[in-house]
């Protein structure tokens, strides 16, 4: 049998079995959170280019909306990482954690960071294909992305390093302490959002509270994986139809942000989609209380979900680098139908390229980070 890797992005407590045996209901919808975040930051990727061109056209308002709610799919990986590190006793083992976990997102990483070179050095017409240039680039993979997707990842392994502790917090902290970090986390994200959205540098100075900010939060992400955590822990329960009230709502208002704030500007600005904006985090909350019961009968669409969840981690590494290749080919998404077919391809090729390296006993580990067990 094949595990799944660590984290949001997976936790070993699942295995290929689960296809077919009895499924835990919280579990199952993790995956199928995982799932939806996956589609998110594909369709995010695919829609950057339309956001940026014939500006304020039916179609442009249609990706605007669109991508206001597919922003929640990269705080929704850090939620799910958080639901499930957070959550499980292996994280209090130190070794544990950085052999089954930490390297097993760091080498994926570093592959599909190698491959991001090559094919960003064979798309960008400004440099040539050459070892020296590769290698120029490589070196820096330990200090920042090589590739912009990728970002991601250097956020969430500073949070599994440091969850032995957070582990520690999350089970012996009393509920108002825990409640009081994230509210101090919501008021940095607050301040961030308004930092971005006022003009006047005199307004800024007020917004930019430093006794919050300079806490840090990794960049404001924590938030996110702690929030994933307590929300998955805890009994919280809200009307479905509320919470799909406020997406809506908070998404309509990001929208007519981001309309407001680009023609203010004069070019697309995504201040209102940013992360650590107050209005993703709201959106992203939603979709994770609405969605952390959530359950499949049983059948065909089950074993489909998780199996797209298995991969979904190889999925999120590779897909930027078939959309570079494509945007090469001329597909460069400046229409709505070539946006769709952008995200088709470039959902089918990547789940299919990491399902048959996912198969393959070294491939596996060294592209998906699934480490394949001595029964495979």
């Amino acid at each position: 049998m094949s595990e799944l890797c660590g984290a949001g992005l997976y936790e070993p407590i699942q295995t290929v079995r689960y296809l077919s045996v009895k499924t835990d209901e919280k579990i199952q919808s993790i995956d199928i959170i995982r799932v939806i975040s996956m589609f998110c930051v594909i369709f995010l990727h695919c829609a950057s280019n339309r956001l940026r061109v014939n500006m304020y056209t039916p179609g442009w308002h249609i990706v605007n909306v669109l991508t206001a709610l597919a922003g929640s799919g990269v705080p929704l990986f850090f939620m799910i990482s958080g639901a499930l590190i957070l959550g499980s006793k292996n994280t209090l083992s130190v070794s544990y954690t950085l052999k089954n976990r930490v390297l097993r997102l760091i080498v994926p990483l570093f592959v599909w960071s190698a491959i991001a070179i090559a094919v960003n050095l064979y798309t960008d017409s400004t440099t040539g294909v050459s070892l020296g240039n590769f290698c120029d680039r490589l070196i820096y993979f330990l200090n920042k992305p090589s590739a912009v997707h990728m970002w991601f990842m250097y956020y969430l392994i500073p949070m599994y390093l440091i969850s032995p502790a957070l582990k520690l917090f999350m089970d012996n902290a009393e509920e108002k302490t825990i409640l009081y970090i994230l509210l101090l986390w919501l008021l940095q994200m607050l301040s961030l959002t308004l930092g971005g959205v006022l003009r006047e540098e005199s307004h800024k100075a007020l917004a930019g509270v430093s006794f919050i900010n300079n806490i840090g939060f990794i960049s404001g992400y924590l938030g996110y994986f702690l929030l994933g955590s307590y929300i998955m822990k805890s009994k919280i329960k809200i009307n479905p139809v509320l919470l799909a009230i406020i997406i809506a709502a908070t998404v309509l208002f990001v929208c007519a942000g981001t309309e407001y704030i680009s023609r203010f500007n004069d070019f697309y600005t995504e201040t209102f989609k940013s992360y650590r904006s107050i209005s993703i985090v709201i959106i992203s909350a939603c979709v994770f209380i609405l969605l952390k019961d959530a359950r499949l009968p049983k059948g065909g669409l089950t074993r489909l979900v998780s199996a797209l969840s298995a991969v979904s981690y190889g999925v999120y590494l590779s897909h930027n680098c078939i959309i570079d290749i494509l945007n090469r080919w001329g597909l460069k998404n400046h229409s709505l139908i070539q946006l769709a077919l952008c995200f088709v391809i470039t959902s089918v090729s990547s789940v299919v390229i990491i399902g048959v390296m996912s198969r393959i006993k070294y491939a596996s580990y060294i592209f998906a980070g699934i480490k394949k067990s001595k029964k495979s």
